[in-house]
């Protein structure tokens, strides 16, 4: 049996890496019950978006009825470049 070792990302790491590899600002309700190249993201991770956007992680962008998050140059910086 081989053991390596491979860190599990956090639901916020999983997040961040959505919303930097999307093309366009990703809706809240992408971020909900959705399995990701990263890992799967449960029903409360639109709330960690909220959470992460709050702590000028990501950037919230309210769209009529609908949330949108993505990141900035200055956002991707932080992140630590190309996750």
């Amino acid at each position: 049996m081989i053991m390596t070792d491979i860190k599990k990302l956090t639901q916020s790491e999983i997040i961040e890496r959505v919303v930097r590899h999307a093309v366009e600002p990703v809706p809240s309700w992408n971020l909900q019950k959705v399995n990701t190249p990263w890992g799967w993201l449960g029903s409360s991770a639109d709330r960690e978006a909220r959470r992460l956007a709050q702590h000028g992680i990501l950037t919230r962008e309210r769209r009529g009825k609908y949330v949108y998050y993505s990141c900035s140059e200055k956002q991707l910086a932080f992140l630590g470049g190309n996750l």
